[in-house]
């Protein structure tokens, strides 16, 4: 893959990632206002969660897909790469912490359509926040603490002839 190509993608993958957690973010408080409001906003709130969750939608599917793609880096596909753990690690994050907020939220947005307001659990929250620190550090730090160390060896301390 060129490197240009490379570029357009990480640029792709963090606009729709911002895009797709704002609106999860979004979706989240409306939901919680949701559940204390008048009876006549209710369907109004409702439309809105629905538009903003679908636009999430979107930029989630985008942010996957570029994210994906991004794994094939001109030297070899990344995950088999020696310092990659960093990122196995955040993917996993991603799996099992973003993914189902955005799954509960989207079925919350359903269940509120259909009369049920029950309050949005606040450890959705917290796994939400949670989530979004630990990929943040991964992907500023990962790549330095998983980076494979240099090994002295004779010949590259020795000045040469």
């Amino acid at each position: 893959m060129d490197v240009n190509i490379l570029l357009w993608l990480k640029a792709g993958h963090l606009i729709s990632l911002f895009l797709w957690i704002g609106g999860l973010f979004a979706v989240y408080w409306m939901l919680r206002l949701h559940a204390h409001a008048p009876t006549e906003a209710h369907e109004k709130l409702t439309l809105m969660e629905r538009s903003i969750a679908l636009s999430a939608d979107i930029a989630a599917a985008i942010a996957i897909g570029t994210g994906v793609a991004m794994l094939f880096q001109p030297h070899g596909f990344y995950l088999a790469q020696p310092g990659a753990g960093w990122l196995h690690i955040k993917l996993t994050v991603v799996v099992l912490g973003i993914l189902p907020v955005h799954g509960m939220l989207r079925a919350r947005i359903k269940r509120f359509g259909m009369g049920d307001f029950k309050p949005v659990p606040q450890w959705l929250w917290t796994l939400f926040l949670t989530a979004m620190t630990v990929i943040v550090i991964l992907a500023i730090r990962g790549p330095l603490m998983f980076a494979p160390k240099m090994v002295d060896t004779p010949a590259a301390t020795t000045p040469s002839n």
